[in-house]
């Protein structure tokens, strides 16, 4: 069944991390597995289109990009032309279904909508949310759940937060896992993983967190965790990759402070070089609605210690070693314990490339396509 289907990725822009980076490869997924679809994606002016072309060369999946001249940088320009002028879009590109796969549906809609959420935080714990997100979400979401016709989550986790707030929303659920960039599926390149050492200095072990910096990735408790790892280990270091987000602004220059390499955002290669060298990955966040860092980890053979919040032990299972998240104590044991005991960091890393090896985002781009399937045939 050929399919036209339009996607709003006007999100994409600026430099990508959780929810931008699984649009990307949600619709890389789609070409890199041939569907048989005809994909419209509306994205912003500053979006390179190579992003999603390059290496790829599918032979039923079609590919129109649509620039719309606005830049996402200005949010509510793009909140108003996803509104307002969007519903024109579909129309005239003669679409059969919608998706929205970054939290809000375009409510004007003419066509059937299949929307994406990546957790319900806004409304379960709106401190753990910048100012602009908590107002936005919290009169749109609402909204966005009646207007579609399926709401894809990426666990469990997500699906009960979801329908605990919205019981009405239960039978339009789907949970469909993401997947893991193929980049951390290779082996790594060892002239890389050379360069990466020198060109930053790294000690000889470390332990690496991943991801945004802002309130809900827990890093105080990192911190204290470090310090109290240094007192067993005084030579280990801390490596911390991501953008400051919001929240605490001068949570870098405390991290320094203690010793900490603060990165700041990295490209993929790099970042894959660093899995490679670090000792373990801690990622004690106080809730996830998936989790992509731990699993990368595991997929490049790094042990992780993570937090029991969230999806955390649903995606990892018995391939990671879970702490409670506001443990520091319990967080230095678990990190001093999968860099030290042989045994148990061999059983780590076998059973993380093993778990990790099931997250594919062709898999899930098929599974996607079944949702389109399905809700098409609904409305034909």
């Amino acid at each position: 069944m050929d399919m036209r289907i339009g996607i709003n990725a006007l999100g994409l822009w600026g430099k990508f991390t959780g929810v931008e980076r699984s649009i990307l490869n949600l619709i890389k997924g789609m070409l890199k597995a041939d569907l048989p679809l005809e994909l419209v994606v509306y994205v912003p002016i500053e979006f390179e289109g190579s992003l999603l072309t390059s290496g790829i060369a599918p032979k039923q999946c079609k590919l129109e990009l649509r620039k719309l001249g606005i830049a996402s940088r200005f949010r509510i320009l793009r909140i108003v032309c996803e509104q307002a002028f969007l519903p024109l879009k579909v129309t005239a590109d003669r679409l059969q279904l919608l998706h929205c796969p970054s939290y809000i549906a375009v409510l004007g809609s003419p066509l059937p909508v299949v929307l994406s959420l990546y957790d319900v935080l806004a409304i379960t714990h709106p401190q753990w949310c910048r100012t602009a997100n908590r107002i936005h979400y919290r009169f749109m979401l609402p909204l966005s759940i009646l207007k579609a016709r399926r709401i894809i989550v990426p666990s469990k986790s997500v699906k009960h937060s979801l329908i605990s707030l919205f019981p009405h929303a239960e039978q339009k659920v789907e949970v469909i896992p993401l997947g893991i960039d193929e980049i951390f599926l290779e082996p790594p390149n060892e002239s890389v993983i050379r360069h990466i050492k020198a060109k930053f200095n790294l000690p000889k072990q470390f332990v690496l967190f991943v991801g945004n910096i802002e309130p809900k990735k827990n890093l105080p408790t990192l911190l204290k965790a470090y310090e109290m790892l240094r007192e067993r280990m005084s030579e280990i270091g801390l490596v911390i990759v991501g953008m400051p987000a919001w929240g605490d602004g001068k949570f870098v220059e405390r991290a320094r402070s203690t010793g900490a390499l603060c990165l700041g955002y990295v490209s993929d290669t790099v970042l894959h070089a660093l899995y490679s060298l670090a000792s373990v990955l801690a990622f004690p966040s106080l809730y996830e609605g998936f989790g992509l860092p731990p699993l990368e980890a595991m997929a490049v053979g790094t042990p992780v210690v993570a937090s029991s919040a969230g999806a955390l032990p649903e995606v990892l299972g018995d391939a990671a070693i879970l702490v409670e998240p506001n443990n520091a104590t319990q967080l230095a044991e678990a990190l001093y314990k999968a860099i030290v005991d042989e045994s148990l960091r061999a059983k780590l890393i076998e059973k993380g490339k093993a778990r990790a090896h099931t997250f594919s985002w062709v898999e899930t781009a098929k599974r996607v396509a079944k949702v389109y399937e399905h809700v098409l045939r609904e409305c034909s």
